[in-house]
């Protein structure tokens, strides 16, 4: 019996994957690469809310059956959500999400001292973790009442190097020698912003001013007009995260002369000594 030939459409599509030049090597370094392309997919589907396979395949430089597959994949484990042709993120992102931040021990103990600091400062308030060398944030508030309905968290990162922000730096000076210069290697001194610290030298010095002083401060280095307070939650045994507090720069100013440092850092405090006193780390 004669093999019937692929029809048209079929030739043109592996023409199209064969001259398409993938974006993303193989990776020595990661031992299942097409589980690094999932993640690809779904990171630039997080970025764009939704999503065809032939725009996510033009955004990542893969062929689009690559694509396609991924995400048919992705969508009858029910992490994705087909819609009339395109994708989106399923709730059970938000699932895997809540579990990992609600295990976490400075969670359990930290967020209604974060929100008790939201309602005392005005401000929006944060608590933030290292994670990967990053500081992500597990816990945000909005903005005061007065501000709008607005919130912060549409334009404030919740992942960024730890070099770039108030908690970020404040947990990166409390974290042992070795794990800061394994970080710094690894990612280098990005500037998010002309303040952002660069050199070496300068974030040691920095680092140091905040174990003096017990608290780092952000002027506009991780987003310009933003000021930010941000003290440590830290045991001799563990760095558990920073708790931190921002807000429009010229509002911070004043606030900084007038006890909010000493309010962030006594609910940092707060934090520290409820995971101390709920038992042995």
């Amino acid at each position: 019996m004669a093999t019937k030939p692929p029809s048209s459409h079929i030739i043109e599509q592996i023409k199209e994957d064969s001259h398409r030049r993938p974006a993303m090597d193989e990776d020595p370094a990661v031992p299942i690469n097409s589980v690094k392309r999932s993640y690809a997919i779904v990171d630039e589907l997080r970025e764009r809310g939704r999503a065809g396979a032939t725009e996510l395949a033009d955004a990542l430089t893969l062929p689009k059956s690559t694509v396609h597959n991924h995400l048919r994949t992705l969508a009858t484990l029910g992490y994705l959500v087909e819609e009339e042709g395109s994708y989106r993120l399923g709730t059970q992102y938000l699932h895997v999400g809540q579990e990992s931040r609600n295990t976490r021990t400075v969670f359990q103990h930290g967020r209604d001292t974060v929100e008790s600091l939201a309602e005392q400062s005005g401000r929006y308030c944060q608590l933030v973790i290292e994670e990967n060398g990053d500081a992500a944030v597990i816990q945000s508030t909005k903005w005061a009442p007065n501000e709008g309905t607005r919130t912060t968290q549409q334009a404030y990162p919740i992942r960024a190097r730890l070099h770039t922000n108030a908690p970020g730096k404040a947990i990166l000076a409390y974290l042992p020698s070795e794990r800061i210069t394994e970080i710094v290697d690894q990612q280098g001194l990005t500037a998010r912003t002309e303040q952002t610290i660069t050199d070496t030298d300068n974030l040691q010095s920095e680092m140091a001013t905040i174990r003096d002083r017990g608290y780092a401060i952000d002027r506009g280095e991780l987003i310009n007009g933003m000021v930010g307070i941000a003290a440590p939650i830290v045991t001799e045994q563990t760095v558990y995260g920073a708790v931190a507090a921002y807000g429009a720069g010229n509002e911070m100013r004043e606030a900084l002369d007038e006890g909010l440092p000493g309010l962030v850092t006594e609910s940092a405090d707060d934090i520290r000594a409820d995971i101390v006193f709920a038992g042995p780390e």
